[in-house]
């Protein structure tokens, strides 16, 4: 056995796919489609802020109140268009990287804050899908990756024990998340994170700005 755990667990955005970027620009699009003035101001935090963050602060500075979830669903949407056709690879190296870790026995996951149905279009694409035992996402279960219980649900549905999983994750809540599930964690630096630099680098166990730096897997 070359890697020392039985299983990996890997969020999508930000930490297979280079699709961050696009989650903040969802933001613009919807104010675009639903012809809403863009202040400055938000432009200017739009790649260091959750979309959802940006459209109700400019909802609220127009005096309207968009209805939370039909909002959910349209940025979704949006994404799964950018899955479908323009979605990237994080890096070069995401599928030899996956490909040596199922060669060695692991079993691997996907657990995404986007709609499982959507990230598949993604992972497919990019010829991915076929390395995972299965996808899921905050919709699919009870908890959500905001808690404990989601990564311990999922060690359970892999049939590993929680201290033999690493976490491949991006978001800083997320690894809390997994940290406190009694999983290691393996940060994949992102742009749009780097508020929570200094606080993901002292959480995780693991920092990386490529799947390269991963002891022993180009050796």
């Amino acid at each position: 056995m070359k890697y020392d755990f039985d299983a990996a667990i890997f969020d999508m955005d930000g930490t297979l796919l280079d699709t961050m970027p696009y989650w903040r620009y969802t933001g613009i699009e919807y104010m675009l489609a639903h012809q809403l003035p863009l202040f400055p101001d938000l432009i200017e935090r739009t790649f260091y802020t959750s979309s959802r963050k940006l459209i109700m602060e400019n909802a609220d500075r127009l005096g309207i109140a968009p209805d939370f979830d039909e909002l959910v669903q349209e940025l979704e949407a949006f994404m799964n268009r950018h899955y479908i056709y323009d979605a990237n690879l994080k890096d070069r190296l995401v599928p030899k990287f996956l490909a040596a870790l199922k060669d060695d026995g692991k079993k691997l996951c996907v657990a995404t804050g986007s709609p499982r149905y959507y990230a598949r279009n993604g992972l497919r694409r990019l010829g991915l899908l076929d390395y995972f035992e299965f996808v899921t996402d905050n919709y699919e279960g009870e908890y959500t990756k905001d808690k404990p219980e989601y990564f311990l649900t999922l060690a359970k549905r892999l049939g590993v024990e929680p201290a033999r999983c690493w976490v491949f994750e991006d978001a800083l809540y997320a690894m809390q998340s997994a940290k406190a599930a009694g999983m290691s964690v393996c940060a994949i630096e992102d742009a749009t994170q780097c508020a929570d630099k200094e606080a993901i680098q002292a959480l995780a166990d693991r920092y990386i700005l490529s799947y390269a730096e991963w002891p022993g897997f180009l050796s």
